[in-house]
């Protein structure tokens, strides 16, 4: 799946195995779940979507980035 422009976001933290996930909203409604990810990785992306303006992501992995796939900047995961 392509980058898509994030326009909301929520984050769920599970304490008792150390993993969470988000749910992206995108900026064409659809609302969609991430994969599982450990701490480190989950404290970097709450930070991204925080301060960060715009932000893309693609739920199936994961990723965002404060950059478009055309601009050919690296990713932020």
């Amino acid at each position: 799946m392509a980058m898509q422009l994030i326009n909301s976001y929520q984050a769920w933290w599970r304490p008792q195995d150390g993993k969470g996930h988000f749910w992206f909203t995108y900026f064409d409604g659809v609302r969609e779940r991430t994969i599982d990810v450990n701490a480190e990785s989950f404290r970097i992306i709450l930070d991204i979507l925080r301060h960060e303006k715009p932000v893309y992501g693609d739920h199936t992995t994961a990723a965002v980035t404060t950059q478009t796939e055309a601009t050919g900047e690296e990713e932020k995961e």
